[in-house]
C-alpha cells in the first residue's frame, strides 16, 4: 500500500533545498498519506522563455506557459532544456526518503494489465500552483 511519512517528506524537502538552494523555491507536501508533491513556486529558472510551451498534436495550437503546468515525469525530455532540472527533481523524490529513520526506498511493483498497484508511494512535480503562478526572480 503506497505511504509516505512526514519524516520521508522532510527528507525530500532538505534534499531539493540542499540541490537548488539559490536558484529554486519548492512547495514540498504530503498529500493523502500517499503522494509527494512538489511545486517549484520561484525561482531564478525562466520557464516563460517558450520552452514550457506546449502544442496539441491534433488542432496544432499552442499553448503558453502562464506559470503553472504539471509536468509529466515520465517523459522529461518534453521539456526541452529543463529536462535535467526535472530528472533531477524526480530522483531526489524517489531516493531522498531512504534516508529518514525508518524509511526506505522507492519501489514500484504495479502490473496494470492485471489492475495491480504496489509502489512506496506516489509522486507529483509542477511548475507553480493552481492558484499561485511560478514567480520568477532576478
Amino acid at each position: 500500500m503506497a505511504y509516505i511519512s512526514t519524516d520521508e517528506v522532510k527528507e525530500v524537502r532538505k534534499a531539493l533545498k540542499e540541490k537548488f538552494g539559490k536558484n529554486l523555491k519548492f512547495s514540498v507536501r504530503r498529500q493523502n498519506y500517499s503522494s509527494i508533491d512538489v511545486s517549484i513556486v520561484s525561482g531564478k529558472v525562466n520557464f516563460f522563455d517558450g520552452s514550457m510551451d506546449s502544442k496539441d498534436k491534433y488542432s496544432g495550437r499552442v499553448a503558453k506557459f502562464d506559470g503553472y503546468t504539471q509536468i509529466n515525469e515520465y517523459y522529461p525530455e518534453y521539456y526541452g532544456k529543463h529536462e535535467q532540472l526535472f530528472r533531477d527533481i524526480v530522483e531526489i523524490m524517489k531516493s531522498a526518503p531512504a534516508n529518514a529513520n525508518g524509511g526506505r526506498a522507492w519501489y514500484d511493483n504495479s502490473d496494470a494489465m492485471i489492475d495491480y498497484f504496489d509502489t512506496a508511494y506516489y509522486t507529483h512535480v509542477s511548475v507553480g500552483k493552481w492558484d499561485k503562478p511560478y514567480e520568477l526572480t532576478a
